[in-house]
């Protein structure tokens, strides 16, 4: 509803706006963002890491970013989900035979499959959306 009065439109709430993203790109690694907080995820050195989520209180793997505080249970995320890791000259993003999918860029990834992973990527785990940004380095 439009207020009646000029001077009710400039005492209205301002507009909500999109979650402020306070992150650097590191110079070594990878970033994960949640998409619709701005929180991040994670910063990841490691060649390879897993995207999944722990269960029945068993500690995952130490090269396993666990998403289970970003509600993957929920989410649709599966213990094992998908594998990000580092290529000559950037990152590739592999689904692991997920129940609910991984998609890069809204495409379907096809399971057991490597997928180029460009800094700036949206890519989704089950119902989470992740964006991705690292520092490019020169192909060799």
């Amino acid at each position: 509803m439009l207020p009646d009065r000029y001077e009710d439109f400039l005492h209205a709430p301002a507009p909500a706006t999109e979650p402020f993203m306070d992150f650097e790109i590191p110079s070594k690694g990878i970033v994960l963002i949640h998409l619709e907080n701005g929180q991040m995820i994670t910063t990841q050195e490691e060649r390879v890491f897993v995207l999944g989520r722990a269960s029945n209180g068993v500690k995952p793997d130490e090269n396993m970013v666990d998403l289970t505080r970003f509600g993957a249970l929920e989410l649709g995320i599966s213990r094992v989900h998908a594998m990000i890791r580092r290529v000559k000259g950037g990152y590739e993003l592999i689904d692991l035979e997920s129940s609910n999918g991984t998609w890069l860029e809204n495409q379907r990834l096809v399971p057991k499959q490597a997928y180029p992973l460009e800094s700036g990527n949206r890519i989704r785990v089950g119902r989470l959306n992740i964006l991705v940004f690292y520092m490019h380095s020169p192909r060799s």
